[in-house]
């Protein structure tokens, strides 16, 4: 296999500059994205990975084990602006991708993990060069031009992202609640009431009520014959008609599989295009080039999967590794009570520690998972957790007691979400003392 891809990581992009939140770094997963590219069947052998951040930042110790498990040499990158939002990796990135491309001709594949708009001319400079280039960014923050140049595109979720965030504004005339811009849900709004709980069950009932009416609304039909409801549309007119929705709140990570199940008996059918726009759409629609996403069932909800998704979606984060793992780091922190580390240090401890009996990156989601269950003391209280000091909690000796803590805290984030849990599904995602 020739060894003919170089893989470029922007991590100032991928963390949005440098006032990064903990919950972006605890998502974050180098592995996962390498992942994603990989599924494109576009990459051979990799020749060369480089990630650019400013690494003396202490906040980033915690991808040490990662990068080195994944063999990428972290170029260092220091900021030649006070301006926090100027991305001071874009320059010497493409410096090098442009150099490569030059002194290593059998390199015909390279990747940028970025969604900056500047790395479009690069892209342009490197297709010059007979060169094969895969854009990777946050689906939500991708530029379309750089998008449009690259040869392939791969979008990955957001670590913040929340497709349900509300607005503060209000409508005048329509009562308080977010700001609606598409005349379509205007309409609407004056002929749904809007729900006054968050029970699950009525906003389940409030959502169908909504695409019932989309189904008989002559102007809504025409766009659902046609190029169909994008799914910001729809998710406006429920976010008008629900106080305070969030998809993970009803049982579901994703805003498109609450549509999937919402749609399971009815006229209407969620459709992805090949470019990866989502759109609601009727079954019987010809128009479309796009594939019919399945229907969602209860079964759906109450699965392994989902209850996999929820608990890695919202604060508390439990992107929970496999129970193995959780087992033995569990044990590691019992035998070692940290008292009054950095996060920083503790996952690299454990990492060196644990050796290959358990990886960096399932080290880290342990070590996190742990931490949202409340196992730590953290100080000092209102600073971030990456600027915050951890001490094993006295009622957190044993590895029993560890698991056990996590257990509830993730049992109760589903139970808030679901009403109930399933023990058959959860107790495959924990370990037995858990």
């Amino acid at each position: 296999m020739p060894f003919n891809t170089a893989i470029f990581y922007d991590i100032e992009n991928l963390l949005k500059g440098y006032a990064f939140s903990a919950q972006t770094l605890a998502n974050l997963s180098l592995r996962e994205i390498l992942e994603s590219v990989r599924k494109t069947g576009r990459l051979s052998a990799i020749a060369v990975q480089r990630a650019y951040a400013n690494w003396s930042d202490p906040r980033l110790g915690v991808m040490r084990g990662e990068i080195n498990e994944l063999g990428i040499e972290p170029v260092q990158v220091f900021g030649f602006s006070r301006d926090q939002k100027k991305n001071a990796a874009d320059i010497q990135l493409a410096i090098d991708a442009v150099d490569l491309a030059h002194i290593r001709p059998s390199i015909e594949v390279f990747v940028i993990v970025s969604g900056d708009g500047g790395f479009a001319s690069l892209a342009k400079k490197l297709h010059e060069y007979g060169k094969v280039v895969i854009g990777c960014a946050y689906t939500s923050a991708a530029n379309r031009v750089f998008q449009a140049i690259c040869d392939e595109f791969v979008p990955i979720p957001d670590p913040e992202d929340r497709s349900d965030r509300e607005s503060t504004s209000t409508l005048q005339g329509l009562g308080e609640g977010p700001q609606i811009t598409t005349p379509l849900v205007v309409r609407m709004a004056r002929a749904i009431r809007r729900v006054g709980t968050g029970d699950r069950q009525a906003v389940i009932a409030k959502a169908k009520e909504i695409l019932h009416w989309l189904e008989n609304d002559e102007e809504a039909q025409r766009d659902l014959s046609g190029q169909g409801l994008h799914l910001s549309v729809v998710s406006e007119a429920i976010r008008h008609a629900v106080p305070d929705f969030e998809a993970s709140r009803v049982g579901f990570a994703k805003f498109v599989e609450l549509l999937q199940y919402l749609c399971a008996g009815t006229k209407l059918c969620v459709f992805r295009s090949s470019g990866g726009a989502v759109v609601l759409a009727t079954r019987s629609n010809a128009r479309l080039a796009a594939e019919a996403l399945p229907d969602l069932s209860s079964d759906f909800v109450h699965s392994v999967e989902n209850y996999r998704s929820l608990l890695a979606t919202g604060l508390p984060i439990f992107r929970l590794p496999a129970p193995a793992d959780l087992s033995r780091v569990a044990a590691w922190i019992a035998e070692v009570s940290p008292h009054n580390v950095e996060l920083g240090t503790i996952i690299e401890t454990a990492t060196g520690a644990l050796g290959s009996a358990v990886s960096s990156e399932a080290t880290k989601r342990a070590l996190l998972c742990f931490i949202s269950a409340g196992v730590f003391d953290r100080q000092p209280d209102g600073l971030p957790l990456s600027e915050q000091k951890l001490t094993l909690k006295f009622t957190m000796r044993t590895p029993a007691q560890i698991l056990g803590a996590l257990g509830l805290a993730a049992r109760a984030k589903l139970t808030a979400a679901l009403g109930e849990v399933q023990d058959e599904f959860l107790n495959e995602l924990l370990p037995a003392d858990a």
